[in-house]
């Protein structure tokens, strides 16, 4: 719903509130004038403004010389219109008449409870128990009709994390170019937002991935035409790196993606990327670990500290398909290791997953080929108990791989097997149960000796707009 909002000139082309305030130069008829001002929204324009003049009149607010030079100039003649409004399943946006000139503030919450079952002889608990793991505020907008910014910041975890914080200019043809703490286009489950994967966590291959991928401060540019999809940029460290020993990594990043296929109820995406990083000189450590849930902090793959590391390669292919309600995609990365006093190494991972809608609703229409990525699912019939609509449900599995062996470096290795039932009130509300089991290890230490067959329970409410 919108609502339209006619804003008044004065002859300096202020608000007619702040005409009337420069007017009365007191903050009585500040106060006065901003309560006006509210009424405004509320009311037809012309006969706000006339009984806004009159009341301030009678209160004797203003006197009857003023009343006769706001009621003739050109503020009370016709102006722009502002739109507010608040979208189905969207935050507040407000937009200028002309388009120039548009914030919209947006947020998530997601509270999970994590239960852990396993062999205690792993001789770690991996805790279980419940947490904000998401809160959020977000902000983003357009000013100068092609310039653009976001923020978004998380609340979870009794701490203030800066996850966006950016710049940029976007042409009309679709083409972007942002600097700030950004998203690294690489991966397009680590692309697509928390809010729209169809399960709890990522898999545990994302850990290969997002160790050198993550966000970070940096250059990105962006483009895309009917059925194609590009982005690349060069970045520095992440705004968490607290490291001052000296100069920061560098790395780039690039995402292409070709789709044959968009239809209405049919769409295939084919994707390839890649990325290169080199670590701080001062400090070249790195460390490649999973964790069975964000909670918990349990590492069952983990390489340890590879502290003559110089450099980073990561490449691979990514698929994913819509069919009706069936939504299917997979992903691979191979990571090289270049170290400067041992031989390189090389680790991969992959997952392979399908949803299934019950409702029959089907991603497709969700397919954004501006990012190349998948919005989440959204109900056809909102959930109302009182007509028998029960919005969208959706089940999924995932399979997962991730490989930490190589050379005298024995991370580990970890298959793992998700089922996920996800339910979906409306647009903005989210009942996710997930379980997840450890299939097998190389059981080369304690934890992955007893890690297997471990299972991870889930419960996630997740609010959106």
């Amino acid at each position: 719903m919108t609502n339209k909002i006619r804003l008044l000139s004065s002859l300096t082309t202020t608000s007619t509130t702040a005409a009337v305030s420069s007017l009365i130069g007191s903050s009585v008829g500040a106060s006065i004038a901003l309560s006006a001002a509210i009424a405004l929204i509320a009311s037809p324009a012309k006969a706000a403004d006339q009984a806004l003049l009159d009341i301030l009149l009678s209160n004797g607010a203003i006197d009857q010389a003023q009343y006769n030079e706001l009621l003739n100039k050109e503020a009370l003649e016709e102006a722009d219109v502002v739109n507010i409004g608040f979208a189905n399943g969207s935050g507040l946006n407000v937009k200028s008449a002309d388009g120039a000139y548009e914030v919209e503030i947006g947020g998530r919450l997601h509270l999970d409870y994590i239960d852990h079952s396993f062999d205690s002889r792993i001789g770690k608990d991996p805790i279980s128990g419940s947490q904000v793991r998401r809160g959020r505020i977000e902000i983003d907008g357009v000013f100068d009709n092609n310039w653009g910014y976001a923020a978004e910041f998380d609340y979870a975890k009794n701490k203030v994390a800066i996850k966006d914080i950016k710049l940029g200019y976007e042409t009309d043809g679709g083409a972007s170019l942002y600097v700030g703490h950004q998203k690294q286009p690489y991966s397009l489950s680590l692309e697509m937002s928390s809010n729209d994967i169809p399960f709890v966590e990522r898999s545990a291959d994302n850990y290969l991935v997002a160790t050198f991928t993550d966000r970070a401060i940096g250059a990105r540019y962006e483009n895309s035409g009917a059925n194609w999809f590009v982005a690349a940029g060069v970045f520095g460290d992440a705004m968490s790196n607290s490291d001052t020993t000296g100069d920061e990594g560098w790395g780039t990043s690039g995402r292409l993606v070709y789709s044959p296929i968009i239809e209405d109820e049919r769409i295939l995406h084919l994707g390839v990327r890649g990325s290169y990083r080199e670590v701080d000189i001062a400090t070249p450590t790195m460390q490649i670990k999973d964790k069975t849930t964000d909670f918990s902090g349990l590492s069952i793959v983990n390489t340890g500290a590879l502290n003559d590391a110089e450099s980073a390669t990561l490449f691979g292919p990514e698929m994913a398909a819509v069919w009706g309600p069936l939504y299917v995609f997979a992903e691979h990365t191979t990571t090289q290791v270049g170290r400067a006093a041992a031989p390189d190494l090389e680790f991969s991972g992959w997952h392979a997953a399908a949803a299934w809608s019950l409702t029959g609703e089907s991603r497709a229409s969700r397919y954004s080929m501006s990012s190349g990525e998948f919005k989440g699912l959204r109900p056809a019939k909102n959930f109302d108990w009182a007509n028998g609509d029960i919005g969208a449900w959706e089940i999924a599995a995932r399979y997962a791989a991730i490989d930490l062996n190589d050379g005298n470096v024995m991370g580990g290795t970890e298959d793992a097997l998700s089922i996920a039932l996800n339910w979906y009130p409306n647009r903005s509300v989210r009942i996710m149960a997930d379980w997840s089991r450890v299939l097998d290890t190389d059981e080369s230490n304690t934890i992955r000796m007893f890690a297997q067959d471990m299972d991870i329970f889930t419960l996630r409410t997740q609010w959106n707009f």
